[in-house]
């Protein structure tokens, strides 16, 4: 078996829920299920009803072996964790995980980091405090390579 990236909450194995179902109606369960690489004793029945934009809804959920398109290490989306997206936090049914939970996990730090540099970057009157955040947060992000202009990065570093 691969070695997966491990996921805090539900680990670095296809989780077995105790059901069974057969290949054919596991391809069936969802459109996308048929060309993917999956493990069918994880197969969990979906609660259609709390899914949201939709027109072809997943009747199933099953764990999904994945490569991170960031880092290309195996991961697993799990059927617990596409429940979650699509029962709880109300994602289009169609999406997939396309990045390890760490690569999201860093995906989602960098944003923050953008959102912050961009709210500082045009204000017009900073305060000392946030002029020194200004220049960390623009030295993060040149060391993440998202400010790729040293020129840029040095006016900041002049503020």
């Amino acid at each position: 078996m691969a070695n997966y990236v491990n996921h805090p909450k539900y680990g670095s194995e296809p989780i077995v829920s105790g059901n069974s179902y057969t290949k054919q109606e596991i391809d069936n369960a969802h459109w996308r299920y048929a060309s993917l690489r999956y493990f069918p004793e994880t197969a969990t029945p979906a609660a259609i009803e709390k899914q949201s934009y939709c027109v072809y809804p997943r009747q199933l959920y099953v764990d999904i072996a994945e490569q991170c398109v960031d880092c290309h290490r195996a991961f697993i989306f799990f059927a617990k964790e596409q429940q979650y997206w699509f029962e709880e936090l109300k994602f289009w049914i169609d999406a997939h995980a396309i990045k390890c939970f760490e690569c999201r996990k860093k995906s989602r730090a960098i944003n923050r980091l953008q959102i912050s540099y961009a709210n500082l970057i045009i204000k017009e009157h900073r305060t000392f405090e946030e002029t020194q955040l200004l220049k960390s947060t623009a030295e993060q992000l040149f060391d993440l390579g998202v400010i790729n202009k040293i020129n840029k990065l040095n006016a900041i570093r002049k503020m």
